[in-house]
């Protein structure tokens, strides 16, 4: 969750997942993906994090999706935006995104690493048993570095944009937004923050939450939610 101070608060760059995606269609998601085989070798300033494959696959995916890159060098400066828009970045950008290259070739080359601190864990969301595709998700936030822009760079999303958080789960309720429960829990607590710095202060350990659909003693729906990802749990609206 690539997040910025807005003049109305907190702002977080999100976008809507293209029609033709298998998974999510149509769904305002956050830039991410996969654990590829090559993140294992991602250089960190000082020791990596447990979940350093996860940290480095948010970094690699946040600058495929939307062309921010998360990354510093010797001096602790990430690249500037004009740096990251000229042609042998939009090139590597391209090729890391192809699979052609490895985020560990890209900053490696470019003398830069990946500050772990700077990727703040948010919360950890595992697909229920009944789902045909299965995912184990780890959320993180991300302050746009400083001269940075986030671009909208089409592929996987379409309409990307910074967004309020309150207004986005607005536009949900009010069936415009559609998203899946993950992105509504993470925008309504992104909604309470004042400011960036706040939200990046906010003290988190991410636990495995595992929803799933029930009916209540009524007979309406509820949305079940699983805080330690073996089953129980208790309904949510």
């Amino acid at each position: 969750m690539l997040v910025r101070d807005g003049a109305d608060g907190v702002e977080v760059f999100a976008f809507r997942r293209v029609p033709r995606m298998a998974f999510a269609p149509g769904m305002l998601v956050f830039p991410g993906g996969s654990v590829d085989p090559g993140d294992a070798g991602t250089p960190f300033v000082g020791e990596p994090a447990e979940d350093a494959a996860a940290v480095a696959a948010a970094v690699r995916e946040t600058f495929e999706e939307c062309g921010a890159l998360l990354a510093v060098d010797d001096s602790g400066a990430a690249p500037d935006a004009a740096t990251l828009a000229s042609p042998p970045w939009e090139e590597r950008r391209i090729r890391l995104a192809a699979g052609e290259l490895a985020l560990s070739d890209v900053l490696l080359d470019a003398g830069l690493a990946v500050r772990a601190g700077d990727m703040h864990p948010w919360a950890r969301w595992v697909t229920p048993p009944f789902e045909r595709r299965r995912f184990d998700t780890r959320f993180y936030v991300a302050a746009l570095p400083p001269a940075q822009e986030a671009r909208d760079l089409g592929g996987e999303g379409e309409r990307a944009a910074w967004l309020r958080p309150a207004a986005a789960v607005a536009e949900h309720a009010a069936g415009r937004l559609p998203m899946l429960p993950p992105t509504l829990v993470c925008l309504e607590e992104l909604a309470g923050a004042p400011d960036v710095a706040a939200l990046l202060a906010t003290p988190r350990t991410p636990r495995p939450v595992s929803p799933w659909v029930a009916r209540d003693g009524a007979g309406g729906l509820v949305l079940r939610i699983d805080l330690d990802g073996r089953g129980g749990g208790e309904p949510q609206p």
